[in-house]
């Protein structure tokens, strides 16, 4: 074989293998950007993750703000049954009442006076007030059927919610929820409202210890 013909086939090998090399450093390359890719993309997800559970964390460590409001309290005397009460908060969220309170619960006609039902508050209950000059047998009917729905509380004993709900003409508002030291004021039928204060209230009169009530 000629010189000449040795040196084109060293030529053509040294070519093939150069182009062997290029492809496989392209190669590796390639795959070094999609490590890349893949890390940046796990950082990010990571990161998300991260952000999503913080702000969950930090959201249930921000209480959320009471519904209703507190009002001064008027004392928590017995008065004699059928004694007539002035209350300085209309309508009371407490002061003197009578030794007896309601043993049943749900909507109450003819109503009861404030002198029982709140004896039943100071014994963790609520009531759920409504003052209509005239007829409103839609908001009645919407009372009726809230009821059942309420949350049972800790003192239920199988008799229902312990909500009173009621007629009571002394007060601005069409609605007044009313637990012991608060009230939420109402101008329309709320649900939402009136079960979320129903909830943080129940159970925690001032005859109540641990949530456990007489």
């Amino acid at each position: 074989m000629s010189q000449e013909a040795v040196t084109k086939r060293e030529r053509r090998l040294a070519a093939r293998e150069d182009r062997k090399r290029r492809a496989a450093a392209a190669q590796r390359t390639a795959a070094i950007r999609r490590y890349a890719v893949l890390i940046v993309l796990a950082v990010v997800l990571l990161g998300v993750g991260a952000w999503v559970v913080m702000s969950g964390a930090l959201t249930s460590m921000v209480p959320s703000a009471p519904v209703g409001r507190t009002v001064p309290l008027e004392g928590a005397d017995h008065v004699g049954e059928g004694s007539s009460v002035t209350y300085t908060s209309r309508p009371p969220a407490s002061g003197p009442h009578y030794p007896t309170w309601s043993q049943t619960y749900g909507f109450m006609d003819p109503p009861l006076p404030a002198g029982t039902w709140l004896h039943n508050l100071e014994h963790g209950a609520v009531a759920i007030l409504y003052n209509c000059p005239q007829a409103c047998p839609d908001l009645e009917q919407q009372l009726k059927d809230l009821y059942p729905s309420l949350p049972q509380g800790r003192n239920a004993r199988g008799r229902g919610p312990r909500a009173i709900i009621q007629k009571y003409p002394d007060m601005d508002h069409k609605i007044a929820v009313v637990a012991w030291g608060w009230i939420l004021e109402l101008d329309e039928f709320d649900r939402d409202q009136i079960v979320r204060f129903y909830d943080s209230r129940i159970d925690r009169g001032p005859e109540c210890r641990d949530l456990a009530c007489p």
